[in-house]
């Protein structure tokens, strides 16, 4: 069976490959529990996504005599394999990225004994090729099934895994992540610099502000949720609608937006009694939880005499001028631009991002998230900007027919809908931007990228697009 792709692997000063179709996912090390009486190779369990499995030292079974991966290791990574035969993690020294195989330059070999399958000439090295079955074959891996406390009787059908995706927008507060639907976001801002206070109003009702033209109601979310609050440059407001009608939540921090598998989605019991959540998200290393809409709508109700008649002029107004897409602008030195929306896939914070040799100048490197290699590049090298590295920057990771490629911008400031007048197509020929957008009546100018014609320019080749 020919081998398409393989991960690259460095360990004991040599690059080894593994096909990519026998690779779940690449972790950080996790807490290991070591097992008495078992094989060194064996360095003990860990717990992922509610399953128990083996994690084994690659180093130690490449060579008994060489030193164990040190799990203490800035680079070092677990890599989970899967197969009809076998299901354990690997821990090895360091991850590089993946590269597609050149079957011109991959040298099979004929011992069906050997560990090393393969030797693939890749740029000026040369990659050994491994059997993950041959690798272990000596090892007997202890295996822990799960007992399924569910009732047996239930429907077959709602214990299926659903594959769909669920976009959520993650924030803080307090010392807790929290998620909300996107679709009930309409944009976020930035706090100004006082609220026009209501009387007799509700505790966590801060007052009104001028959104626009528009008055907007804006309720502390950390107050409601009976959290302290801590006044800081990180503070957001959401703005989020229910039935047409907005309100303003303001909470400590954006975290990212980000697709969410719908397998990871866990509702709450029927007798759960705080109703401002609605579920969790099972996130491999943390819980988050999932605020209820109800708790907008809520919000909305309680303040209807102020916003109820206001919903209904935005209606009329929307009618005329209806939003036409949603942006994620951010910030780049002293300049602002902006994604379609439905072009990213994930906001996260900076990370480290490892250089690949001899790429173009504006390829920085590749990350891995999830266990995916992305590769990152620079608008500031492209827009011939000058970066600020000291910042707490950003990565936005955009997708576009399949693939991801990721951007680091200073920060990103706002995530809105985008009406048709504040919209001007930028008709100049050979640019990379689609549109120019005009906000604030006109008062803030923001370049949007087209993303189709800024992956062109790219010029990625298919080992540094994912």
């Amino acid at each position: 069976m020919q081998i398409e792709e393989v991960l690259l692997i460095k360990e004991q000063d040599c690059l080894y490959g593994i096909n990519t179709n026998e690779v779940e996912q690449i972790l950080r090390v996790q807490d290991l529990t070591p097992m008495a009486m078992t094989p060194k190779a064996i360095r003990g369990l860990c717990s992922i996504e509610g399953s128990i499995i083996s994690v084994l030292d690659f180093s130690f079974l490449l060579d008994g005599d060489h030193d164990l991966v040190n799990t203490d290791a800035f680079k070092a990574r677990q890599i989970t394999v899967g197969s009809d035969n076998h299901h354990f993690s690997l821990l090895v020294s360091e991850v590089i990225n993946s590269v597609e195989v050149n079957q011109e330059m991959m040298e099979y070999v004929q011992d069906q004994d050997d560990v090393i399958v393969a030797l693939l000439k890749h740029e000026e090295d040369i990659i050994q090729i491994i059997s993950i079955d041959r690798l272990i074959k000596e090892i007997s891996l202890p295996s822990y099934v799960s007992k399924d406390v569910r009732d047996i009787s239930s429907d077959s059908d709602t214990n299926e895994i659903s594959s769909h995706l669920k976009r959520y927008l993650f924030f803080v507060m307090g010392e807790e992540q929290y998620a909300l639907e996107v679709d009930a976001i309409r944009e976020i801002i930035s706090l100004p610099p006082s609220f026009t206070s209501i009387a007799e109003s509700n505790k966590e009702i801060l007052g009104m502000i001028s959104l626009r033209e528009d008055l907007l109601v804006v309720a502390d979310l950390r107050i409601h949720y009976d959290f302290l609050t801590h006044d800081s440059d990180k503070n957001r407001i959401i703005v989020s609608q229910y039935n047409g009608k907005h309100i303003g939540l303001l909470v400590d921090e954006i975290v990212d937006i980000q697709d969410v598998e719908m397998s990871r989605i866990e509702g709450m019991p029927e007798n759960f009694k705080d109703k401002k959540i609605n579920g969790v998200l099972n996130m491999d290393d943390r819980l988050i939880s999932i605020v209820n809409t109800e708790v907008i709508r809520d919000l909305v109700a309680e303040q209807a005499h102020l916003i109820g008649e206001k919903g209904k002029e935005e209606t009329k107004v929307e009618s005329t001028d209806p939003i036409n897409l949603e942006v994620v602008v951010f910030k780049m030195g002293n300049e602002e631009f902006a994604f379609n929306i439905d072009d990213v896939s994930e906001i996260i914070d900076i990370t480290e991002i490892t250089p690949v040799a001899d790429s173009v100048d504006h390829i920085k490197g590749v990350i891995n998230i999830r266990g995916q290699v992305i590769s990152i590049a620079s608008l500031y090298a492209i827009l011939q900007l000058s970066e600020d590295e000291d910042l707490d920057q950003q990565i936005i990771v955009t997708e576009v027919n399949g693939n991801r490629v990721g951007f680091v911008v200073d920060k990103v400031n706002d995530v809105r809908g985008i009406y048709d007048s504040e919209l001007r197509a930028d008709e100049e020929e050979g640019r990379l931007f689609s549109n120019i957008l005009q906000l604030e009546g006109g008062k803030r100018l923001v370049m949007m990228f087209d993303t189709t014609k800024l992956f062109a320019s790219l010029e990625l080749g298919s080992e540094e697009v994912a």
